[in-house]
């Protein structure tokens, strides 16, 4: 809560209608503004805004909601609360307001989470992405491969269930056609999610190298401010140094580390070395920062790498980045736009071509989980086992996939989601 022009203040519920007209007098008709003034149990103007009221289903929540458009002082929001709580409102939990239109089937769980992911959003590309599952286009594909498990679901059952007429070998052919396309396009769907997961979650690129080749300086560039002190003396970076820059439309964490040497002087130094290398495990990439005038050994694992050879201004003679090395002067900036590419070629960054849905691990297990159920069903049919052995992994396909959206026994797992949200979402 901030000052600003306008607040508003939402309300949903049954008694949201009769709580306003007191409030503020008769409401104008559903989705029209009307000025008024907002007054207290006694009578006094809280403030002079304007209401709308939304009917039950035509509203978020799928119930009666009202909103209040008041001064944006955080005063006079808190007045108003406090009117709408003494005539039987209560306060909103956590994304409770998603959490009904949800419930009031409204939207499913991926666009629930979407409204979060969107509110989070720090980059445009993850603006884009959040909007994409927000408006359904990764939930329609997952209810067409719902509505294809379901026909061959009923298909075997019927078999199943009238064990007097033969068997019909073709139509169960193509139902082993028909799942093995359904499995190519849950591994399609895997593939474009895990950029969503990987955008969600955020990229994370750890900056480290021997003492003094320039880390703190290489975060500053990219950073374009000083928010790591740098020095002439070595081991001057102690501590994490950690700042998220917008590249390109997506958001990369950059993480300044301290310096790695044999001999460090003392448990302070030893101890930054220690968050040094475990930031590189957390880290999707690692720069290894060396003066490129004097090269030092570096044993440290790193995994992914590329290797930035700092202070190039002062070399003499041609030279040239090659595939995974890069040439860089932190003093006059040279350099960097090629290592900003290719930072974002080797991260396999999106680069707009195809839609990418924000999604969330949750998805990826249930979509791995529904991939290898109808493998099992595949292989049943394939194999000729008992139609039983096949209805069964279909069963438990559409369940893995319908959990995306609309979980069975979901009550942990909606309380987990929503109280993520802010209140009042």
């Amino acid at each position: 809560m901030g000052r600003g022009g306008i607040s508003i203040i939402r309300m949903s519920g049954k008694l949201s209608k009769n709580i306003a007209e007191t409030m503020c007098g008769e409401l104008a008709e559903a989705r029209s503004f009307k000025r008024c003034s907002i007054k207290s149990r006694s009578g006094s103007k809280i403030d002079d805004g304007m209401v709308v009221f939304f009917n039950s289903p035509n509203s978020y929540t799928g119930d009666d909601v009202v909103e209040f458009h008041c001064h944006g002082n955080p005063t006079i929001v808190n007045l108003v609360i406090e009117e709408a709580v003494y005539l039987g409102a209560v306060v909103a939990e956590p994304g409770e307001f998603t959490k009904t239109a949800f419930l009031n089937e409204k939207i499913d769980l991926v666009q629930a989470e979407s409204v979060a992911d969107l509110i989070n959003a720090q980059s445009e590309t993850a603006v884009v992405a959040a909007n994409s599952s927000l408006s359904g286009e990764f939930s329609k594909q997952i209810n067409l491969l719902l509505d294809g498990i379901l026909k061959a679901r009923v298909v075997v059952e019927a078999n199943i269930d009238f064990p007097e007429e033969e068997i019909d070998v073709s139509a169960l052919e193509s139902i082993k056609e028909m799942l093995q396309g359904f499995h190519a396009e849950i591994s399609e769907l895997l593939s474009r999610i895990k950029e969503g997961i990987k955008l969600r979650d955020g990229y994370s690129v750890a900056i480290v190298g021997p003492p003094n080749a320039g880390k703190s300086s290489l975060l500053n560039l990219l950073a374009r401010e000083d928010l790591a002190i740098t020095s002439e003396v070595p081991g001057t970076t102690r501590d994490l140094v950690k700042t998220s820059v917008n590249i390109g439309g997506t958001l990369i964490e950059f993480v300044d580390t301290a310096g790695v040497r044999h001999d460090p002087e003392g448990p302070i130094e030893e101890e930054g070395i220690q968050r040094s290398k475990e930031a590189i495990k957390k880290s999707n990439l690692s720069l290894l920062v060396q003066d490129a005038t004097a090269i030092q050994r570096f044993d440290v694992g790193l995994g992914a790498f590329l290797t930035v050879l700092n202070k190039s201004d002062l070399l003499e003679g041609e030279f040239s980045n090659e595939e995974n090395t890069f040439y860089l002067s932190c003093s006059t900036g040279k350099g960097v736009e090629e290592l900003l590419k290719a930072l974002i070629t080797r991260l396999e960054i999106d680069g707009g071509e195809e839609t990418v849905f924000l999604s969330r691990q949750r998805h990826e297990i249930s979509l791995r989980s529904g991939g290898l159920f109808l493998e099992e069903a595949i292989i049943s049919l394939g194999e000729g086992q008992a139609l039983e052995l096949v209805a069964e992994s279909l069963r438990s396909a559409h369940s893995a996939l319908g959990d995306i959206l609309r979980p069975m026994s979901a009550d942990d797992l909606l309380g987990e989601i929503f109280s993520e949200f802010c209140i009042g979402k």
